[in-house]
């Protein structure tokens, strides 16, 4: 009878990749031999069938065939399947990892330690708009000058009895169906090879000391909020590196999206009838000239080009935006009065105030 690998797997005939890899995954751990001592031969040859069927299903060209031809035309040689056959054991990395960890054997896999050291650095808008070096103080680990990094003093160390100054132990884990071979670090030595006889009096037996470092830091021009700086060789050790968090802090003038700037100015309602020019600072310290157009109407935005942030590693500049807020007087004298209600009943010019600020 043909096999049917979407039934062993519980899945539709149209299912995507991940759903197989998460179907797959359940099931390894629900039929995993080692799981049931008692009936061991029987979740062999169950995991050993599910493990068929994502090996074809989820390699595109045997399941193409297998949709075609059935589970006979995918050929897999005179024996049928065998673990020489299967060719997703990264997939199983994190399984295996769970499930031993589950046992108590800790991780299956070896994990490397992070040795990237992170801190943030908060600049203010200008400081990102010019870039430049900035000064970072920060403390890091670091290899002990007095011990050369044994831990030990004067340096003198004892082969480790345990794996003969080899710093490894192999470990052989039975799957039921294979055997894994893996080499872990040493716990009597922690993987150096060594033991140390007397501590160093400066690192305390560690290898390692804390020291403050003081560096120069080069900040792009038009950094932006969230940019990760990294600077090589200045972590833990001499393998780690810094990585630099920039936050960029809310500036009380001017407000950035993306490359572009903006920022509002307010003019009285007489300026924005007949026009004017008003001077503007700008987040670089260059004195602007804003020119105001007759009529301009309230919450008119004003484009200048070339006047936003520095492009982040790019060439040239974004806009600058410059909202107009018109102000209208609360209180006005007697003659300020008569002369507006002048000006609004006139013929020509009648509705002045309304079509226009109202």
């Amino acid at each position: 009878m043909d096999k049917d690998y979407y039934s062993i797997l519980g899945v539709s005939r149209n299912a995507t990749k991940e759903e197989i890899k998460r179907a797959y995954r359940e099931l390894a751990k629900k039929y995993h031999p080692d799981l049931h001592p008692e009936n061991r031969k029987e979740y062999e040859e169950k995991f050993k069938e599910i493990s068929e069927a994502y090996e074809v299903l989820m390699d595109d060209e045997k399941r193409r065939i297998y949709d075609q031809y059935g589970a006979e035309g995918v050929k897999f040689g005179p024996q049928g399947f065998d673990w020489s056959n299967f060719t997703h054991f990264d997939d199983l990395q994190d399984l295996f990892n769970q499930f031993f960890k589950d046992m108590g054997f800790g991780s299956f896999f070896r994990e490397e330690r992070d040795r990237n050291i992170y801190i943030t650095m908060d600049l203010d808008l200008k400081d990102a708009y010019f870039g430049g070096e900035k000064n970072v103080v920060y403390e890091r680990e670091t290899t002990c000058p007095e011990c050369k990094g044994t831990g030990a003093k004067d340096g003198k160390t004892k082969k480790c009895p345990t794996c003969n100054g080899t710093g490894q132990v192999r470990n052989v884990r039975n799957m039921g169906f294979m055997q894994y071979v893996t080499v872990q670090p040493c716990p009597t030595c922690n993987g150096k090879g060594y033991i140390i006889e007397e501590k160093c009096p400066r690192c305390k037996g560690k290898g390692r000391i804390i020291i403050k470092e003081n560096i120069e830091v080069k900040v792009p021009k038009g950094v932006e909020n969230g940019t990760r700086l990294r600077v090589r060789g200045k972590g833990t050790g001499n393998d780690g590196d810094l990585i630099i968090l920039v936050r960029i802090r809310e500036d009380s003038r001017f407000r950035r999206e993306g490359d572009d700037l903006y920022t509002e100015v307010s003019i009285p309602f007489t300026k924005a009838a007949l026009g004017t020019e008003i001077p503007l600072e700008h987040i670089s310290g260059e004195r602007l000239n804003v020119k105001i157009s007759p009529g301009t109407q309230p919450g008119e935005m004003i484009k200048i080009r070339g006047k936003g942030m520095p492009r982040l590693n790019s060439h040239g500049y974004g806009d600058l935006f410059v909202r107009i807020n018109v102000t209208i007087p609360k209180n006005l004298t007697q003659r300020q009065r008569e002369l507006l209600m002048q000006l609004d009943n006139e013929p020509e010019r009648k509705g002045f105030f309304h079509n226009r600020f109202m």
